[in-house]
């Protein structure tokens, strides 16, 4: 039986004390509230030898950092390797942690020194002469009355020798790694739930724990058992057993359960870690029993929390749910409003022509979509596996991509105007992405459509990608294809049956004032993106972007107004001098962003979010909540407008006492993007309720209505009981 491996704490750190050659190590990094540095237990590693790295954390007195499983709030310490190619990383070797009451709650952390240990691996084909280089990028929340997300990316640089050294610090890596809690061989038995709550039975362990003073108990698999101490004894057949009440949180026994159990004689410590089978008596449904080789179950149920308080985990779909909510998020984005005159614009391509020709048309403009998509995807694992943590939506974060899509959507609407026809300089391009019956016009409107649908985001496409983004790149491409096949499905079957596009109106007049007022979407789009621009640049980045419409205006009517050579070569110099203001603007966003948002922060409806500011209204028993948005985003500011605004709404709030805090995504922020992929989601909107007294955090659904959030509100305000919402965020 593969069993979880835990270290336990250094000596030094459970006698609080900082040893004097610790304190003074020149290698420490200052970090928030604590000290860091990288170590490793050898100064020179061999060809395919296993070593051990790992962080020292000295913290600040007072403040703790947390275990694998946090407790009722927190945050484990998280590892994020970049190895050589050939090298692998085991998970942490976590320490038995200490119980930190806090009320009626309960946490596991660690408070002094610490040092977590992971194993690593050197490539057989490293050759002597070489260096072992690693990254680590390490990440842990720090508490002391307030809670603080914290990282630091540290690096290990290693000589590659023909026969491995230890370090220095091999000796605290030794003391370490001796204490790990280990499996005894034939222990066994039963985490069972039943009416009298949780109840635990391990055989077999009788010689290891038998006559001990004291035998403690950490659950590692979170939201099973409260977090509140534990203590086991055995009975006369040697049998240890305990019961205790189930964790409010409870929602289904896992297959396994892992736990930590610790023998105390005296100023003795030793333990163990053991692996049992998870049923439930109430629901009628035991677990299965975990086979040799099995992936350790508190690893693969690590809850998403925060300083706030425990988060329920995020619904794990599999990847045939993903892809069906994927393709279901991908149809219902060519409803969104910038979206759907592209697709309306095609569709009249459908109006001529032989039906051959109509399926080629189908399938470019299809290939168009899925081959946007796939390069978005690309280009998001690329930087995700370079350390940035982006999500969906990511481009509009850059404020020069903004101007840019703001110039192009002018541009679509001044060709729908009719003052572009192909032909026309540098305007050709953007008259043949939305009309025309070319092959390139075909692929280039898919293209064309994903990059208008890029701040959208619908129903069924937040777990979708939540769950593409923390797969393998398989997965995550196979996700991503499925949300374009969905985008480009309704003109892929009026393509390809014949008898859907019969059933389309004749063409005639209609068509060309059709086209003409399908322009005014485009404008409300470029002026909504310009307002999106003036969030992030504040009003000086606006004046330029109007400055490059105006030109580009400017450029058209002087094409139709002078004939002769003389217009190509003007037109194409005043639009060239039209895409300035993006180069402009690109140098000015570092200098004023956020700007824009000083005034709405200073609204009395509701206050900037941050992890602190949910811990502390939390800790004063008051409900929560969080609207994760961005200006960008079509969907948020209609939830916002119909739903998160009004004199009800207010009073909504104000009656039942509940705290709104909003994220805004609008730029890009690391700590919102991690609290988003907390929650299983990749991007925004995202709306969470946190119920008054302590309770779960309730997700409530991508596309609101004013009864669903007054209702999500009363609920809130009672006991932490508000219904939670389904995987595909129905609404």
């Amino acid at each position: 039986m593969a069993l979880l491996l835990l270290a336990l704490p250094a000596l030094a750190a459970r006698a609080g004390a900082i040893p004097p050659e610790i304190d003074a190590d020149p290698r420490l990094v200052a970090t928030q509230h604590a000290r860091v540095a990288l170590l490793a237990d050898h100064a020179a590693v061999a060809p395919g030898q296993r070593f051990h790295a790992g962080l020292r954390i000295v913290h600040d007195a007072g403040w703790h950092t947390y275990w694998l499983n946090p407790g009722d709030s927190g945050l484990p310490t998280r590892y994020d390797w970049t190895l050589p190619e050939g090298a692998t990383a085991s998970d942490i070797r976590w320490p038995v942690p200490e119980r930190k009451p806090i009320g009626e709650l309960t946490n596991f952390g660690y408070e002094g020194v610490l040092l977590l240990p992971a194993e690593l691996s050197v490539p057989p084909q490293a050759a002597p002469g070489e260096r072992f280089r690693a990254r680590l990028r390490a990440r842990w929340l720090i508490c002391e009355e307030i809670c603080i997300p914290d990282e630091a990316t540290l690096e290990l640089d290693l000589p590659v020798e023909a026969q491995a050294r230890p370090s220095a610090d091999a000796a605290a890596f030794a003391a370490a790694l001796a204490a790990v809690p280990q499996a005894e061989p034939g222990w066994q038995g039963v985490t069972r739930r039943d009416a009298g709550g949780i109840t635990v039975e391990v055989q077999g362990c009788s010689v290891a724990l038998g006559g001990a003073e004291r035998i403690e108990v950490f659950p590692a698999t979170p939201q099973i058992v409260a977090n509140h101490r534990i203590e086991a004894a055995h009975d006369a057949a040697g049998v240890l057993r305990f019961r205790h009440p189930a964790s409010e949180y409870y929602a289904g026994m896992p297959p396994s359960v892992d736990w930590v159990l610790v023998r105390e004689d005296g100023e003795t410590r030793r333990a163990f870690a053991v692996r049992l089978r998870g049923e439930d008596a109430l629901a009628g449904a035991p677990g299965a029993a975990t086979k040799d080789g099995d992936a350790p179950a508190s690893a693969a149920a690590r809850l998403p929390a925060d300083a706030a308080g425990s988060v329920p985990p995020a619904p794990r779909l599999g990847l045939g749910m993903a892809l069906l909510f994927a393709l279901l998020g991908g149809l219902i984005l060519n409803l969104m409003p910038c979206v759907f005159p592209v697709l309306a614009l095609k569709a009249l391509a459908f109006q001529h022509g032989e039906a051959r020709e109509h399926r080629r048309h189908a399938l470019l403009y299809t290939a168009g979509v899925l081959a946007s998509f796939l390069l978005l995807a690309g280009l998001l694992m690329a930087l995700r596996a370079a350390g940035e943590a982006l999500g969906w939506g990511f481009q509009l974060q850059t404020p020069w991509f903004v101007a840019a899509m703001a110039l192009l959507m002018a541009a679509v609407g001044f060709a729908l105007s009719g003052l572009a026809t192909p032909g026309a300089s540098l305007m050709g391009l953007g008259q043949s992405l939305t009309e025309g019956g070319g092959g390139r016009a075909a692929f280039f409107t898919g293209v064309l459509a994903v990059v208008v649908a890029s701040p959208c985001t619908a129903p069924f496409m937040g777990p979708a990608l939540g769950f593409a983004l923390t797969q393998p790149p398989v997965q995550t491409l196979l996700v991503f294809a499925a949300l374009g096949l969905g985008l480009a499905l309704p003109l892929l079957l009026v393509g390809l049956l014949p008898a859907l596009a019969s059933r389309l109106p004749r063409p005639g007049a209609w068509m060309e004032r059709l086209k003409q007022a399908l322009a005014f979407p485009m404008y409300l789009t470029a002026l909504w993106l310009t307002w999106v621009l003036g969030r992030q640049v504040g009003v000086d980045g606006m004046a330029l972007l109007l400055a490059g419409m105006l030109l580009m205006g400017f450029a058209l009517w002087w094409r139709g107004a002078q004939p002769g050579r003389l217009r190509r070569f003007a037109v194409a110099a005043l639009l060239l001098l039209a895409l300035a203001p993006v180069l402009l603007i690109a140098q000015l966003a570092p200098s004023v962003r956020g700007a824009g948002d000083t005034a709405s922060a200073e609204s009395s409806l509701w206050q900037p979010w941050s992890p602190e500011a949910v811990a502390a209204l939390r800790a004063e028993g008051r409900p929560v909540l969080v609207n994760f948005t961005a200006a960008w985003c079509i969907t948020c500011l209609a939830n916002e407008r119909v739903a998160l605004s009004g004199t009800a709404f207010e009073a909504a709030l104000r009656e039942h006492g509940i705290a709104y805090l909003k994220a805004d995504w609008t730029d890009y922020d690391a700590r919102i993007t991690a609290a988003l992929a907390e929650f299983g989601r990749s991007g925004v909107p995202l709306y969470v309720v946190y119920p008054a007294g302590g309770g779960a955090p309730v997700l409530l659904p991508q596309v609101l209505t004013p009864g669903a959030v007054s209702q999500a509100l009363r609920e809130a305000a009672r006991h932490g009981s508000a219904p939670s919402t389904p995987a595909g965020d129905s609404t």
